[in-house]
């Protein structure tokens, strides 16, 4: 997973790449850590293709300006904003699914074949 550090490697992430999800998240809060994890599970599973980042709000707050609760979890599909996703579930299970279903239903929607 790739921390986004800066407003142009943010840009440069979802313009260069055809799905990107990305992660806010404040260390040390449980809900972020639990969709960190779920993230990371995804990940491990998904085509290779899609680019997954993270920001964390304290260290880029200009790039968390939009997101006013985190953990928040948006894709992007060829630069556009196609999914959110705010909040955790009470598991990392849970979670998994949660994300999951959603991003696929959102790529089904757009006729996108990729692995989630």
């Amino acid at each position: 997973m790739y921390e986004l550090r800066t407003r142009e490697e943010f840009m440069r992430a979802i313009m260069s790449n055809e799905v990107v999800i990305i992660e806010y998240y404040m260390p040390g809060v449980k809900d972020s850590e639990y969709i960190s994890w779920a993230l990371r599970d995804i990940e491990k599973a998904a085509d290779p293709r899609i680019l997954f980042c993270r920001v964390n709000v304290n260290e880029t707050p200009e790039l968390a300006e939009r997101q006013v609760d985190v953990p928040y979890v948006e894709a992007y599909y060829m630069g556009e904003k196609v999914f959110e996703h705010y909040g955790s579930l009470s598991s990392i299970d849970l979670n998994v699914t949660a994300l999951r279903r959603g991003l696929r239903s959102v790529l089904k929607s757009l006729k996108v074949n990729i692995r989630v």
